[in-house]
């Protein structure tokens, strides 16, 4: 590849990288990047008292949803205290918006105060940190407007990184662009460093000195840098240290490579000497008297103690903190997080393993490797070692294993796993796989806002018109709030299941309380619930405290139908509203009651129903067929003092039917007297018949009880048949050869004292 094509293709991976930040930062509402809402205090704090904030330290810890709800509200002084260069020059950068609204913004997601903080789930609900208002909008809020452009500024940082990768690779291996091209698009395919980089925090600035501090070093290191320029790199480390207090891993970096600089004589040469003081000096002029300061006026030189008496320390250390960092390291978003699928892990897990087994193979050519190919390397491994171990120590003291701390390295890691990939470039068949993968993950990272960022952020507040497949319902509960409609749910519900349903509120007044809303699935007695949901109205993101006059609210409801539901059966969904103030129901204002029903739907279940002791084959009109039966008999007491009978029948629709029909079963005696009957519909009910499906056996069950001055021994034959329930006629009934039965009715053995008999059952009827 020609240095020409590989400066052009790494432009083009810049302008793409800034393109994909851009709609991160789109689809990620204020206050959701990452500790985006503590960054933005301390931004408006310079920017409004043009001062250091002091440090605080915070009466208690981040331990209960409640104590972590007290901790996002908005606090002056920030309860968030750090060095202050990223802040300090964002608020110089926002000059011309104000952030006044800042503190009415941060009101936390409702659930915290209940205990039900964001849970990291693959899902997209109760993802937020905060409610999202209406007023939350370019126009209307100079927050946003501060948030969106100082966004920006991270993308361009971002794009430093990406770049830096690039350099360090062919500062490392010249005559390798495909190498470089490689280092960096393994950093724009990492959607965590994307989505980081397209939010408000000192991390982008970090990241960004980081990775120019290794490129010029390294460069100094090859070519035998003067004093001045170890100072400029001295002043680039001091930089670093005013942003966050992990920049310090640079000094011992510097010193290394400034040791191992191009040149005559050891390592204690004068020239060494002079460099590495006026590194340090640089580097400490630049970035240490803050840390002096601290140390002066509050005893503690790193300022870290504001943040580790809110946190809630490991109490230990072990695998699951390992992935949570691995994931948040490349694909876990917001606070919950939101995670990927699991084959999504497993794929970058294989490209690494890729790259790791090609370092391992092409290890002994690092003997014929340049001095400065040999010295980089290191200087790369031991970066990310410092900064792994920096990590590790953090996420103890701290309980937060969170994969973005080890961005500053990551154009160090990115060099090292392309040279790793780099192997398996020369087999011709592996090379289009790199292609392939390299490719994927630039898709997957085009996908992760719209996949993962937009369902857990959108707003359910419509901005047009309702959708024209929404199912109208127009009922109004009291304080006038409408259930517009729902969308209509497409197929049948099944057992064991996941239900979506979508529904669709307004309001025509604010209304200024928060209330909850339930949705339950259940069959007619809607005591016999099988699956529920209670949730604030309006969901997390947008509380209905918070709707404006004329507000149309979109609201989805996931709901888990229980492995047990009985079916085939039809079920209803029931709506209702409940005042949070008060805990009472809200009543609907023109009809008797506290629900909405919606249905009914039917139930199917996936297990294949049981199989029939005694098997038959009757028709019944022409699309039921009887296929079998069992019959139980039990003596509740002696003879003479009644009996109950069980009768449990196997129907099969051959098609579909217009009507519901009723079941008749007769208990005859030996005389054909009748002894008792139950009539009713099918499953008493839960499945009439003009819901069954071609193919279905509906297992309808009855139960018979003898008077207490007859026993089983009087019972001898039972007679069943349908009818129609309005006209009273009975369904047209045929045995297996086609032959109607007299009466319109299937006769069989009546129950046994001893228990089940299967007899062929009699073609006649009286």
């Amino acid at each position: 590849m020609t240095e020409r094509l590989s400066r052009r293709l790494l432009a083009l991976l810049l302008v793409f990288f800034l393109l994909v930040g851009l709609t991160y930062a789109v689809v990620t509402p204020c206050l959701e990047g990452s500790d985006e809402w503590s960054h933005l205090s301390l931004v408006r704090y310079y920017a409004t008292h043009r001062s250091l904030p002091p440090p605080v330290i915070p009466p208690r810890r981040a331990a209960t949803g409640a104590d972590m709800a007290w901790f996002l509200e908005y606090h002056d002084p920030p309860l968030y205290y750090a060095p202050p260069l990223y802040h300090w020059l964002a608020s110089r950068l926002i000059f011309w918006t104000d952030m006044d609204d800042l503190p009415s913004l941060m009101v936390p997601n409702p659930n915290w105060a209940r205990g039900w903080p964001p849970e990291p789930d693959g899902t997209p609900w109760n993802k937020n940190l905060y409610v999202h208002q209406a007023e939350e909008t370019w126009a209307q809020s100079g927050t946003v407007r501060a948030t969106y452009a100082l966004r920006l500024v991270s993308l361009c940082l971002g794009g430093v990184v990406v770049w830096s990768a690039y350099a360090l690779a062919r500062l490392l291996w010249p005559d390798r662009s495909v190498l470089a091209l490689g280092a960096a698009i393994l950093i724009a395919c990492n959607p965590k460093f994307v989505s980081v980089s397209a939010g408000v925090t000192n991390d982008s600035l970090l990241n960004a000195l980081f990775s120019l501090f290794l490129a010029w070093g390294l460069g100094g290191m090859r070519d035998g840098a003067t004093w001045r320029r170890w100072a400029g790199l001295g002043a680039v480390a001091g930089l670093a240290l005013l942003t966050k207090q992990s920049g310090a891993i640079l000094l011992p970096l510097g010193l290394l490579m400034l040791v191992w600089q191009r040149g005559e004589g050891g390592w204690l040469r004068r020239k060494n000497l002079v460099s590495g003081g006026a590194f340090l000096l640089a580097a400490l002029a630049v970035g240490g008297w803050w840390y002096g300061r601290n140390a002066i006026l509050y005893g503690d030189p790193l300022g870290l103690q504001p943040h580790l008496a809110s946190q809630v320390p490991l109490t230990h250390f072990g695998l699951s903190s390992l992935a949570t960092i691995a994931r948040s390291y490349w694909a876990a978003f917001g606070w919950a997080p939101i995670l990927a699928e699991p084959p999504v892990y497993g794929a970058a897990a294989l490209v690494l393993a890729a790259g790791v087994l090609g370092m391992v193979l092409r290890a002994g050519e690092l003997r014929r490797a340049s001095w400065v190919t040999q010295r980089g390397l290191v200087v790369l491994g031991l970066a990310f070692v410092l900064n792994l171990f920096s990590l590790f120590r953090w996420a103890v003291v701290t309980g937060a294993p969170v994969g973005r701390l080890l961005f500053p390295t990551l154009p160090a890691v990115a060099v090292w796993l392309a040279w790793g990939l780099g192997h398996w470039w020369r087999v011709p068949l592996a090379r289009w796989g790199l292609l392939l993968a390299g490719l994927l993950g630039l898709l997957f990272v085009v996908i992760v806002p719209w996949r993962y960022l937009r369902p857990a952020y959108a707003s359910p507040r419509l901005t047009s018109s309702l959708p024209d497949r929404v199912e109208a319902v127009d009922l109004t509960f009291q304080n006038g709030i409408l259930l517009v409609g729902y969308e209509p749910l497409t197929k049948d519900l099944w057992a064991g299941d996941d239900l979506s349903l979508t529904l669709y509120w307004r309001v025509e007044e604010e209304l200024g309380r928060r209330y909850r809303v339930w949705v339950q699935v259940g069959p007619q007695d809607p005591t016999h619930k099988v699956a529920d949901q209670d949730v604030w109205l309006g969901g997390t993101l947008y509380p209905s405290e918070f709707w404006r006059a004329g507000d149309t609210v979109r609201q989805v409801h996931s709901l888990s139908i229980a492995e047990w539901s009985p079916a085939p059966a039809l079920y209803w969904i029931r709506v209702g509203l409940v005042d949070e103030g008060t805990g009472e129901r809200l009543r609907l204002a023109d009809f008797d009651g506290d629900m909405v029903v919606l249905g009914p739907w039917r139930m199917r279940s996936a297990d294949p129903p049981p199989s029939p002791t005694c098997a038959t084959n009757f028709r019944l009109g022409e699309v039921i067929r009887l296929v079998g039966y069992d019959l139980e008999g039990h003596e509740e007491a002696i003879a003479g003092q009644g009996a109950r009978v069980q009768l449990t029948l196997y129907w099969q629709a051959e098609g579909i039917l217009q009507a519901d029909y009723t079941v008749y079963v007769h208990l005859l005696d030996g005389d054909g007297e009748l002894l008792e009957q139950d009539d009713g519909p099918p499953q008493e009910g839960m499945y009439p018949t003009s819901w069954w499906l071609p193919g279905q056996v509906v297992v309808d069950q009855h139960v018979i009880h003898l008077p207490v001055d007859r026993s089983i021994a009087d019972a001898a034959q039972l007679r069943i048949g349908m009818y129609h329930p309005a006209t009273l006629l009975r369904l047209p009934v045929y045995d297996g050869a086609g032959q109607r039965l007299p009466n319109d009715a299937i006769l069989l053995p009546g129950p046994a004292p001893d228990g089940v008999i299967c007899e062929p059952p009699l073609s006649t009827a009286r």
